[in-house]
């Protein structure tokens, strides 16, 4: 089974160990998204009280109860709706899921994802924007994360 807490905090360690400049902003992108994706991934196994995917959740009384719950992928909004309890806050939050957005399309909407990042050369694109989103969202995910306890 993978580590994707320890996967987690490998990638943020990596993210700032780059130099914060233009030609790092496309690897910056790509293992940002990566490590928000398995701190999902983390979370959601937690949530739901497996240690593995292809299982049925534990969480007595959530919605998914008894259901099996299956890897997202990199899909981090089927990630959070896999949480109900934690969907129905960042529902509640108005900024949640535009920073989500920027997450997971650092270039824009309508271009690649993060994973896709890894087959563009180089971006134009301002780390700072995206930085601010990162921090967002990993605070946010810090402040919630009694709700999957």
């Amino acid at each position: 089974m993978e580590d994707f807490a320890g996967a987690y905090l490998a990638r943020k360690s990596d993210i700032f160990a780059l130099p914060r400049n233009q030609d790092h902003a496309v690897a910056i992108f790509h293992l940002g998204g990566i490590a928000i994706e398995c701190r999902l991934k983390a979370m959601l196994l937690a949530y739901h009280r497996i240690a593995d995917w292809n299982l049925p959740s534990q969480r007595i009384g959530d919605n998914l109860h008894g259901l099996i719950i299956k890897n997202p992928s990199h899909d981090l909004l089927k990630s959070i709706q896999n949480m109900p309890a934690l969907n129905a806050i960042a529902m509640s939050d108005s900024y949640f899921f535009g920073h989500i957005e920027n997450i997971k399309r650092p270039l824009g909407s309508t271009n690649s994802d993060y994973i896709s990042l890894r087959y563009i050369p180089d971006t134009q694109q301002t780390i700072s924007t995206w930085q601010y989103s990162f921090n967002y969202i990993n605070q946010w995910l810090q402040q919630n994360n009694r709700i999957i306890l």
